[in-house]
């Protein structure tokens, strides 16, 4: 009976001893607080650490395109990184080019925020509304091509323009 009280008692404590060691090195290797990222220069905006900055713009009313909704794929989101994004990924390789990624070409949805960062947006992202929307009619016209109608909120407009 000895014995198994020992063992229960020892196998807590080391796991207590693995929490604390993890818990550590957490506070030490993960940043916290919030990031500034300056945008064009003349906007700052605060987003928090090991967010994507496609979702750190998006969480302060800033929707840059992606229509593969961040999964790297489409190559719609870039953006001009001045200061602080990191060296270019692997899943960017495809739709940067090397002379645009020396120029600080990067895609939003793959760039981690893990510090403070000046970026360069397409100033149409300013003008970029969200809203939600009902779906009036939802057909298949071909094999791969959608018509997709929503119904906009009442009062909005969309100018456009084919």
């Amino acid at each position: 009976m000895f014995e198994v009280g020992f063992g229960v008692a020892l196998f807590t404590i080391i796991v207590l001893i693995l929490v604390i060691v993890i818990l550590f090195a957490k506070s030490q290797l993960v940043a916290s607080g919030s990031v500034n990222i300056l945008i064009n220069g003349e906007k700052t905006i605060v987003g928090n650490p090991g967010s994507k900055l496609l979702g750190a713009l998006a969480d302060n009313k800033l929707f840059v395109s992606s229509a593969c909704g961040g999964g790297g794929t489409c190559g719609q989101c870039r953006v001009k990184i001045n200061h602080g994004g990191g060296s270019i990924l692997p899943t960017e390789e495809t739709h940067i080019s090397k002379r645009e990624a020396k120029q600080g070409e990067r895609l939003s949805c793959q760039v981690t925020v893990k510090q403070d960062m000046e970026i360069e947006v397409p100033e149409e992202v300013f003008g970029v509304k969200k809203w939600e929307c009902s779906v009036r009619s939802n057909d298949n016209v071909a094999t791969f091509i959608k018509e997709l109608v929503l119904e906009l909120p009442s009062g909005e407009s969309v100018d456009f323009r084919a």
